[in-house]
């Protein structure tokens, strides 16, 4: 788990900047954190109340895993450093290094507003929020992305630095949307920024399957549920 500066190998050199997203970004992941915290309280309080056997234990543990990674995802520090040659990008496991020498220009957008914002009117409470969250890109002489911060976690002000710090050339947009971006910088956004609805759906889909699952240990008479197996004899 790269954490912290004093894990960046010796071979990239001497870390001469050091970023951390600024301490009032947290409110945006300490939201995203709160369903699958609800969900890992939910499922021990199930299992404190009954004795399910052993397949439905094991479903609840890997249910209550998932979600204890997907808190630690967005809640672990983050950090980037930049050596003398090299930026690199803590991960959950390891480093995500870049050369300087690959990065030709930085791109910024202090807006990167979704799909849905297209066709809304300014000032409009729809309009309000779908604004957009900040994001940044560094690209190579092609112009294809060889390192990118999220404005879920990252914060505008510090993207900024990074951007001007990595690059003497910076290509800077108030606002724009994903297709515009992608039409103006082919293939910095994601698949799933261009086509959420099937994200949507998918993350829909896995939800109501966890509801039903902890509906059916938490609210099925204990008789019913010993004729399918799912609490001990």
């Amino acid at each position: 788990m790269a954490e912290h500066v004093y894990q960046v190998p010796e071979k990239y050199g001497e870390a001469q900047g050091t970023y951390h997203p600024r301490i009032h970004s947290y409110h945006r992941r300490i939201f995203a954190s709160i369903p699958p915290t609800l969900v890992i309280l939910a499922i021990i309080f199930l299992l404190t109340r009954r004795r399910f056997a052993l397949p439905y234990t094991i479903i609840l543990i890997v249910v209550v895993i998932a979600a204890a990674f997907a808190i630690y995802s967005v809640l672990k520090p983050n950090i980037v450093v930049r050596t003398s040659t090299h930026l690199l990008r803590g991960r959950t496991i390891g480093w995500n290094v870049v050369p300087l020498a690959n990065i030709s220009q930085t791109v910024f957008a202090e807006r990167l507003a979704s799909k849905k914002s297209m066709n809304l009117p300014d000032g409009g409470a729809k309009s309000l929020r779908h604004k957009g969250i900040p994001a940044m890109w560094a690209l190579n002489a092609a112009g294809k992305k060889v390192f990118r911060l999220d404005g879920r976690i990252w914060d505008g002000k510090t993207m900024r630095r990074i951007a001007a710090d990595i690059s003497d050339q910076t290509v800077v947009y108030p606002r724009i949307n994903v297709v515009q971006m992608n039409k103006q910088h082919p293939g910095l956004v994601t698949f799933n920024e261009l086509h959420p609805g099937w994200k949507s759906a998918a993350v829909s889909i896995v939800s109501l399957i966890v509801l039903i699952v902890l509906a059916a240990g938490a609210l099925l008479p204990e008789e019913t549920l010993r004729q399918f197996n799912i609490l001990w004899s």
